[in-house]
Parts: structure tokens; C-alpha cells; sequence
């Protein structure tokens, strides 16, 4: 069983593969085929913004987010 973890971050760029995001204290890539959930924020800049982002715990330690 696959622990996630819930991440507080703001999205700073999205392509079609992954999100940068920024929790604070560091930046990190996330493939999107990892993130099980996330906001796609305001209308005018979709999936930018201040959002939460769930991934499994692994990653999330991978990348040195927890």
C-alpha cells in the first residue's frame, strides 16, 4: 500500500509532462502522472497558483519535500 502526502505549494509551471512547484523552501518537478490530485487554479492562468498537491510519499521524500 502507497502511502500520500499532502503538500502545500504554489504552482509555478506547468507543461504538459509535470508542475514546478514551490513549497516555501524549495522548488521541485512533479510528473503529473504522480500527482493524484491538484487544483488547476484561476481561470486566467490554469494550474498556476497557490494551491495543495497529493503524491505518494516516496516522492514527495525523493524530492526532499517532507
Amino acid at each position: 500500500m502507497n502511502s500520500e502526502v499532502e503538500i502545500e505549494c504554489e504552482v509555478r509551471l506547468v507543461t504538459r509532462a509535470a508542475i514546478l512547484i514551490h513549497d516555501g523552501k524549495r522548488e521541485a518537478w512533479l510528473p503529473k502522472s504522480q500527482i493524484t490530485d491538484w487544483c488547476d487554479g484561476p481561470d486566467d492562468a490554469p494550474g498556476l497558483g497557490t494551491t495543495s498537491v497529493f503524491v505518494p510519499e516516496w516522492l514527495a521524500v525523493e524530492k526532499g519535500l517532507v
